[in-house]
């Protein structure tokens, strides 16, 4: 399985930065990093206080898709460094495919009883539903995998964002809290009013003007989490904190 989150230990993952964002990091033990800009960071024992102002405390939600500081570590994380939000996709985004796999599983059945393959020897029948079978269930756990491994992170230093291709390929975004500007979501159409989930964009102060947080529950709980993370860490940086 892809090394998404670590217990620590094992070498970091290449990751994909956005451009413009700080990327010089120095090892310090192997599975973590300690970032140059340590006065970019928010302290640890703030986290309640900004989840409180936030209207948020911690939890974990539907299936994980958002967990409110789930206490997971995940490739290349920095010392000092937690998770204050975990997001995926809404699961009701997911009912397609699944929707797709359960009629998948059933049709050769129904075919079977409607008497279509009488023709055809009993020995290829088993065959081509056994290949059938194998085609659909490598489908439904390629769109599992996609959904459970693509993951939003924010933390109390910057965000990240995973996006899982396949089990040899992902690619890692993450752009430091003080580089980012102010974070909007967009809302829209039945479904996501009634399962209340929609779209997050943050932009950023890099070439690569934004990160985005697709289809995640809660989006104005996300935007308000954001919004005083970086709030807090400009305070801190006016202090000279």
């Amino acid at each position: 399985m892809p090394d998404v989150y670590v217990a620590g230990g094992g070498e970091p993952s290449p990751t994909r930065p956005i451009e413009g964002s700080p990327q010089a990091d120095v090892k310090t033990e192997p599975g973590r990093q300690v970032s140059e800009n340590r006065g970019q960071s928010i302290p640890r024992e703030m986290i309640s206080e900004i989840l409180r102002k936030a209207g948020e405390m911690p939890r974990k939600a539907l299936w994980g898709a958002y967990s409110v500081r789930p206490g997971k570590k995940f490739i290349n994380e920095q010392m000092d460094e937690e998770v204050v939000l975990l997001l995926r996709a809404h699961p009701v985004t997911n009912s397609g495919w699944i929707l797709l796999v359960i009629l998948g599983l059933i049709l050769p059945g129904l075919l079977v009883v409607i008497g279509i393959f009488e023709p055809v020897p009993a020995k290829f029948v088993f065959m081509g539903r056994l290949i059938w079978y194998l085609g659909v269930l490598g489908f439904g756990l390629e769109k599992f995998l996609n959904w459970y491994y693509s993951v939003f992170i924010v933390t109390n230093e910057r965000l990240v964002d995973i996006d899982f291709i396949n089990l040899l390929y992902r690619v890692v975004t993450h752009v430091n809290l003080n580089h980012i500007e102010e974070p909007s979501m967009t809302t829209g159409g039945l479904a996501r009013l009634m399962f209340h989930y929609g779209d997050v964009t943050v932009s950023t102060a890099a070439e690569n003007p934004n990160v985005e947080a697709l289809k995640v529950p809660y989006p104005d709980k996300v935007v308000a989490i954001v919004s005083e993370l970086a709030e807090e860490l400009e305070k801190r940086r006016e202090r000279g904190e």
